[in-house]
């Protein structure tokens, strides 16, 4: 197994990250997130409900700043760094401004975002990137296997974080950031970095290096 990078996100100046080994996934219900996983107690569930692509569309044409994910993204650039040939996939790419760092710095790069909106955005701040509308909940969208790097910076907590994981092939790195604070788009906190990120994700993942910042 090859190891990878994980993020938590305790608010969009910060993260905890932590390392991870991706691992074919067990088959299983993932229909209930409230049920116990693995070690993992009940994590915090907002009861919001999972926001459509005409919701984040209408948020981006009214301008979108991303400035104050910044040092996330610096972070996740100096990850990345550490990769061997990192060939990165980025799902939920939103506006594509994480997407053009990693594009400027040389590693090949594709990112998906169900969103035309951003989509469109992102292709025409950055033209030489390679930006698709698309959905994690799709298989045919995580093809073809030609990346060994996964990036979703705030997106896991938007959506059915297990079914996600799974779609990623295993032996791929992961690099994630989850916040630990409610939003009207949240359906989970991720407040407990071992029951909530390493007990958790345990089916889909092995995380091994967990680092906090706020």
């Amino acid at each position: 197994m090859v190891p990878a990078p994980f993020c938590r996100a305790a608010g969009p100046a910060g993260c905890d990250r932590a390392a991870a080994v991706k691992k074919p996934p067990p088959v299983a219900d993932m229909g209930d997130e409230r049920i116990t996983i693995g070690k993992a107690a009940t994590m915090f569930i907002t009861g919001h409900a999972e926001k459509t692509a005409d919701y984040y569309s209408d948020i981006y044409k009214r301008g979108y700043n991303t400035a104050g994910y910044l040092p996330l993204y610096k972070a996740v650039m100096q990850m990345i760094a550490r990769c061997r040939n990192p060939r990165v996939l980025e799902l939920g790419c939103g506006i594509g401004d994480l997407g053009r760092m990693i594009i400027e710095a040389g590693y090949p790069y594709r990112g998906f975002d169900f969103s035309s909106e951003a989509i469109g955005q992102c292709r025409r701040a950055c033209p030489q990137g390679c930006f698709r509308v698309g959905n994690v909940y799709n298989r045919d969208d995580f093809l073809p296997y030609d990346y060994n790097l996964v990036v979703a910076l705030e997106v896991l907590e938007h959506v059915d974080d297990l079914r996600v994981m799974a779609m990623i092939p295993a032996g791929a790195r992961v690099i994630a950031s989850v916040p630990d604070y409610d939003d009207v788009a949240h359906l989970r906190l991720y407040r407990d970095v071992q029951k909530d990120i390493i007990d958790y994700f345990a089916p889909c993942v092995h995380v091994t290096e967990v680092v906090t910042a706020t």
